[in-house]
This record gives C-alpha cells, sequence and structure tokens, in this order.
C-alpha cells in the first residue's frame, strides 16, 4: 500500500506539469495571433513582399495601407535608408491578397486627404510577365494636394488688394460732389445703350438671319471646296519651287545682250552702214536697182515677143554663107 501512493503521486505531478506547459504554450500563441490581429497581418493569408527605392517617399511610414483601384491589398511594412549620397530609400510593401502583379506595374506615393498622411498605390501595368516575391518594381510621388497653396494664396492676396484699391477708388468718386449723380447718369447711358441695340437687332432681325444663313452656306461651299483650294495652292507651290530653280538671271542676261545686240544693229542701219544701210538709206542704189530691174523685164517682154532676134532655128541644118 505504502509503495503505490508514490507512484500516484508522480503521475498526478507530471499532468499537472503537462497542462501548465500546454496553457503557456497557447497563451504564447494567442498572444503572437492578437498582436500581429491588431497590426493588421493575417498570419493565414498568404503573405508576397515587393520592394520600391525612391529619392523622396514624401512622408510615407510604416504601416501605411497599401491600395489597388481604392481597395486595399496590403501595407508598407517598412521604410529605411539605404544610402544618402545620393539618397535612396527603400520600402517595403507586403501584398496579403493573391493576385498577379504584372512586372512593370508602379507604385505611386499619393496623399491621403488634405488632413495630411500618405498612403501606397499600386497601378497595375500590361505586362504578360508578372512580377515575384522580392522583386522591386518602379516607383513615383505624387504632389501633395496642399502643393500649391502657396503660390495660390500670393495670387489671391494681389487680387484682394487690387480689389480694396478699385473700392477705395470707387468710394472716392462717390464721395464726391457730383460723383452719385454722374454714376447714376452713366448706369442709365449704357442702360439706353443697350436698349437701342436691342431694338435695332430687333428690327433688322431678317437681316440678320439672311446674314447667318449667308455665312453658313458659305462656309460649306469653302468646306466643299477646300480640296480644290488644296490642289491650288499645291500647284503654286510647285511652280514657285520650279522658278526658284531655273536660272532667271541667266536668261534675263541673255535677253539683255540680244537686245544690246539688235539697237547696234538698227544703229549700224540708221547710219547707213552695210548693205542694208545703203539700201535704206541710198536714194540712189535704190533707183539704180529699180532701173537695172525695169530694164530686164523689157528685155524679157522683147525677147518673148521676137524671139528670132536672139535665136536662129534652122530645120535642115546651117547654111554655109560661103556657097
Amino acid at each position: 500500500m505504502n509503495n503505490k501512493a508514490p507512484k500516484k503521486s508522480n503521475a498526478e505531478k507530471d499532468i499537472k506539469k503537462s497542462r501548465v506547459a500546454l496553457f503557456c504554450i497557447a497563451a504564447i500563441l494567442i498572444f503572437y495571433i492578437g498582436a500581429n490581429f491588431l497590426k493588421g497581418l493575417d498570419l493565414f493569408s498568404k503573405k508576397t513582399y515587393y520592394y520600391a527605392v525612391f529619392d523622396n517617399v514624401g512622408g510615407l511610414l510604416a504601416g501605411n495601407p497599401v491600395f489597388v483601384n481604392g481597395y486595399k491589398i496590403g501595407k508598407v511594412t517598412d521604410v529605411k535608408l539605404m544610402s544618402d549620397d545620393p539618397v535612396r530609400i527603400c520600402t517595403e510593401m507586403l501584398i496579403m491578397e493573391d493576385i498577379d502583379i504584372p512586372s512593370d506595374s508602379k507604385f505611386v506615393v499619393a496623399p491621403k486627404d488634405l488632413l495630411g498622411g500618405n498612403i501606397m498605390n499600386l497601378m497595375m501595368g500590361t505586362s504578360t510577365r508578372y512580377a515575384k516575391n522580392g522583386d522591386t518594381l518602379a516607383c513615383s510621388v505624387t504632389p501633395p494636394l496642399t502643393a500649391g497653396i502657396d503660390e495660390m494664396k500670393f495670387k489671391i492676396n494681389n487680387i484682394l488688394s487690387s480689389v480694396d484699391t478699385i473700392g477705395v477708388s470707387l468710394k472716392d468718386v462717390l464721395k464726391g460732389d457730383n460723383g452719385a449723380k454722374n454714376l447714376a447718369q452713366t448706369l442709365n447711358n449704357i442702360e439706353q445703350i443697350t436698349g437701342n441695340l436691342n431694338r435695332m437687332i430687333a428690327q433688322n432681325e431678317t437681316k440678320v438671319d439672311r446674314l447667318v444663313s449667308d455665312l453658313s452656306t458659305f462656309s460649306n461651299t469653302l468646306k466643299k471646296v477646300s480640296p480644290e483650294l488644296n490642289n491650288v495652292i499645291s500647284n503654286f507651290n510647285n511652280i514657285s519651287d520650279t522658278l526658284a530653280k531655273a536660272n532667271i538671271a541667266g536668261v534675263i542676261y541673255n535677253a539683255n545682250q540680244t537686245i544690246t545686240d539688235v539697237d547696234f544693229l538698227v544703229r549700224k542701219v540708221n547710219d547707213g552702214q552695210g548693205d542694208i544701210g545703203q539700201l535704206m538709206n541710198n536714194d540712189t542704189l535704190y533707183k539704180n536697182l529699180e532701173a537695172t530691174t525695169r530694164n530686164l523685164n523689157l528685155l524679157l517682154q522683147d525677147i518673148k515677143q521676137n524671139p528670132g532676134r536672139y535665136v536662129q532655128v534652122s530645120v535642115f541644118g546651117k547654111k554655109d554663107k560661103n556657097k
């Protein structure tokens, strides 16, 4: 009896130790899972890490979400400085969704809202090759929403200053003796001019309609003949190119030389030089030629009328005068 009691007591102690060990392990697991859950990490989902190297992350911090088309797919898990000359900042993105990311996709740091804060947007690419776990993708930074506010404030201040100056000037004008009266008169004149203009348009409404119709017709006609106008302009361009390539200077020089030669020839004729000049300026030569031509004509007529005087014809041969 005394030997069995210690054995039973030892077995109970071992069971208790085992239970304590199991409770400790369970507590550690629950603490680890709970801590990761609070961090936004799902231990049972697929985890893929991608990287991007920035010159300037624009205030991006670890823990900022990663979106694709407005849907959260992960978070930024680490932001660290790689080098300081030049500055290179490496960011690590944890993607917890099971999606295929093309290799030409890009991570873009963008402002969250006007109150501040940043998010990481994943701009999907179009490549048929997909990025793998641990790949480094392209990246860029979108300027914050308040980037142009300072410049806009300066412009607004200038506008307000101008408006204030106009207000002071208007106040000075109205402050005068007849300021309000003159302003009222000016407004009245403007109203009369507007009324006259409306009345003139109403009286000539038919003419205005016809003018608009004619302009529309002219526009349609011009649109129809535009191909022919293009051809005409093209032909003018070809003509101008041809004239530009032609040796106009040489042609003009040759024409001037020809005119000079003709002028020299005419002056020689007028001076009586050469046969043509003598013929045109010497009456004696002309009269001699006329007399010679007249005598030759008379001789030809006499030969025709009295051929026997100049030609002797014998049927039986020539007679011997000595017999």
